[in-house]
């Protein structure tokens, strides 16, 4: 902050010293001059202001972006206008030439207008136009992926951690650490307990291994809802969001933001049979245990099924009584319905 004052104080000597000397090979009073060049300087103080926030350096490139492409339009369109119907000089020279210079000036002003506000409003469909439309990070491999409260809450996304699955890292954005201290400190019971679990498992995932997971800094005082932020930053860094909240889901999918859902990745890692299901199977062979009889399901899952080895050799209908889920696969154990 020291720094950025004492480069504006420099600007600010700069830009009055430029002033004077223009003054005086203008051959007018000094210091209008100088004022002429502090002023200068307050001009382009409330730009700074403006448009280097947060979230304002692309909008700052579509105006300029805008203005040049108007510019550039109207010189066009003004030059095609005085060959295809010149002015006419006449007695009075100098009318046709204020006469040009009124139309170039209203031609500029509707272009610049008319190209600032269409490529302002659709900035986030021209960034292969303007590629310097937004400041992104440019990585190669796997995008990003930001884990909300809920995903971290969860405790699932620490087990996926350790099987390595995650090649690309995995950011906690400073405000969703906010998000969980604020739990944390919560005077509800059940609140606080969901904060400090949230914490708690924040400093595990930072000390895997398997997986690159660090807090992400974000700028601090922002009134915007977590979610908003959250969704807004994925867009930012091209990245995508792993939550176990569906309605954040639905929103950010709207606005073009991929989503990792936990609950939608176990549903799709669930068994193909489920405890209380009904089917039939063949039973190929004996069972290591007395009586047990062994079949496979359609994706080589083995069932185990009791009191089942005169069976062997045929067709049986089972009920899934339950399954048992070790690293080497799945195990399903059932007994033969009546």
């Amino acid at each position: 902050m020291v720094r950025t004052w004492v480069l504006r104080a420099l600007f600010l000597l700069a830009c009055a010293g430029a002033g004077g000397q223009g003054a005086r090979l203008a051959e007018f009073d000094v210091f209008w001059g100088v004022l002429l060049g502090v002023s200068m300087f307050i001009v382009v103080l409330v730009l700074d202001a403006v448009f280097t926030g947060t979230g304002s350096v692309a909008n700052f490139f579509a105006i300029v972006f805008g203005i040049t492409v108007g510019v550039l339009l109207a010189n066009l369109t003004a030059n095609i206008f005085t060959l295809v119907l010149p002015l006419q000089a006449g007695d009075d020279p100098a009318a046709a030439e204020r006469t040009n210079t009124a139309i170039r000036i209203i031609l500029t002003a509707m272009f610049c207008y008319l190209c600032t506000m269409v490529v302002f409003r659709t900035r986030d469909r021209f960034r292969f136009v303007i590629p310097y439309m937004e400041f992104k990070k440019v990585s190669k491999g796997p995008r990003a992926l930001l884990l909300d409260s809920s995903a971290i809450i969860d405790g699932r996304v620490k087990d996926l951690c350790r099987t390595g699955i995650f090649e690309s890292p995995l950011y906690i954005p400073g405000f969703v650490l906010e998000e969980l201290q604020k739990l944390a400190d919560s005077a509800e019971r059940l609140r606080r307990a969901r904060g400090q679990r949230g914490l708690t498992l924040v400093n595990q995932l930072q000390r895997l291994r398997e997986a690159d997971v660090s807090v992400y800094e974000t700028p601090e005082g922002l009134e915007e809802p977590v979610d908003r932020r959250l969704v807004q930053l994925a867009r930012e860094l091209d990245a995508h969001i792993c939550t176990t909240d569906g309605n954040l889901g639905k929103v950010a999918s709207a606005q073009g933001v991929k989503v990792l859902n936990l609950n939608e990745l176990a549903i799709a890692l669930r068994p193909a049979v489920a405890r209380g299901d009904t089917i039939v199977i063949h039973l190929d062979r004996p069972g290591e245990e007395s009586k047990q009889a062994v079949g496979f399901l359609d994706d080589g899952t083995m069932l185990v099924v009791e009191d089942a080895v005169d069976q062997v050799g045929s067709d049986a209908t089972v009920e899934i009584v339950r399954y048992l889920q070790k690293s080497s696969g799945r195990i399903v154990f059932g007994r033969l319905v009546p």
